[in-house]
């Protein structure tokens, strides 16, 4: 990109990268970012990415003039686990899209939602999604700095959704802790 003097030439520039890529391969773009915006689902897995990701965004930001815009939930029903997470590493959470299937099939038809909705009105209110994310991040241009969240803490946040069914007893769920205590490792 610095060949082609990419970073000169645009304004916006968009890093799409995965937060599961085990060599931290997402952390690379952020010393060329101003702004992060972390896109998550519902699930333990999504937020443990989510949560590396804001420590890189954390690290990143003590020697560039990095920060995080916030969270987005992507196609989920629930938002049980993100709130959770939001709660103990406070962020915007920008917008929870809802499982909307024309999301999917604007994909496939390999178009945007604001170019589907040109033949398709009735697709205005999935695009007031996306400009309500635009809307948020140019209101808060500031950013933040995410708040340090170990892995164990998160673990054991996240995990309490899974260990703690409605009607099980006190004994069961001590079980099931001295069982984590015992495999974490």
């Amino acid at each position: 990109m610095k060949e082609l003097n990419a970073f000169y030439e645009y304004d916006i520039i968009l890093f799409d990268v995965l937060g599961d890529v085990v060599c931290g391969g997402f952390a690379a773009p952020l010393n060329y970012a101003d702004y992060c915006i972390i896109i998550t689902d519902n699930g333990f897995d999504a937020l443990f990415a989510a949560n590396r990701i804001a420590a890189s965004v954390r690290e990143k930001a003590r020697t560039h003039p990095l920060r995080l815009a916030g969270l987005v939930g992507n196609r989920t029903s629930k938002r049980d686990l993100i709130d959770k997470y939001v709660e103990a590493c406070p962020m915007p959470v920008l917008e929870v899209l809802p499982l909307i299937e024309d999301i999917r099939v604007s994909r496939v038809k390999g178009k945007t939602l604001f170019e589907m909705v040109e033949s398709q009105p009735s697709l205005n209110y999935v695009c007031d999604f996306y400009l309500n994310i635009a809307d948020q991040i140019l209101s808060q241009p500031e950013g933040i700095v995410p708040k340090e969240v170990p892995d164990r803490e998160l673990f054991s946040l996240l995990s309490d959704f899974y260990l703690n069914p409605i009607g099980e007893n006190r004994e069961e769920k001590k079980n099931k802790e001295n069982l984590l205590d015992f495999t974490i490792i």
